[in-house]
């Protein structure tokens, strides 16, 4: 079983700014996130041992997950995967989405940032190698019982991959939420709210 978090609320998501590689620091509303992510996992998982914890390496998650861990009680060390890290938005990275939107009228046609990033950002990493690197993931983790602490897009993207959604379809997924989590299991995906 997968439990997908996402880090908690940044400076530059509060700002709405879009952070791609480039890492803010979190907020005190997004280590409070952290928090009570860990405690609903608490909630779930009990005294599972089972459970591994994975975090992008990247500051924002990882410090995220180590809030996750504390106050799940999860006694494995948190390990980072850079399998994990959010998509690279290439020269879109620091701005406000917004201001994309302004210069471009079909970024703004798009019904999500994940779509307007799929098709409009090119020179950032671009989809089909997000999506090797996040299946990647996936076939390694297996069956393995493991908390996960990602980002928005790449969130959205392993939930889509997850339940095999086709190409196009994947480009309806909005950004993963800060204030819940989804569970992976048996080739289902349940959002968990948190709180």
């Amino acid at each position: 079983m997968i439990y997908l978090l996402r880090h908690g609320q940044t400076e530059f998501n509060m700002e709405r700014r879009i952070e791609g590689r480039f890492d803010s620091p979190l907020t005190s509303q997004g280590r409070e996130q952290a928090r009570a992510m860990g405690l609903k996992l608490a909630e779930l998982i009990g005294d599972d041992d089972d459970y591994e914890i994975i975090a992008s390496p990247q500051e924002r998650a990882h410090q995220s997950a180590l809030i996750v861990r504390e106050a799940a009680g999860i006694s494995r060390p948190v390990i980072t995967d850079a399998r994990l890290q959010e998509v690279d938005a290439g020269s879109w990275e620091k701005h406000h989405f917004a201001s994309i939107c302004a210069r471009d009228p079909l970024v703004e046609a798009e019904p999500c940032y994940l779509a307007a990033w799929a098709r409009h950002c090119t020179d950032g990493e671009g989809l089909d190698a997000a999506m090797e690197r996040l299946w990647g993931w996936l076939r390694w983790a297996g069956n393995r019982n493991v908390v996960v602490v990602s980002h928005g897009v790449a969130g959205s993207l392993l939930r889509a991959l997850y339940v095999g959604e086709e190409r196009e379809a994947m480009l309806r997924y909005h950004s993963s939420p800060q204030d819940r989590f989804h569970r992976l299991d048996g080739g289902w995906v349940e959002e968990v709210p948190v709180g």
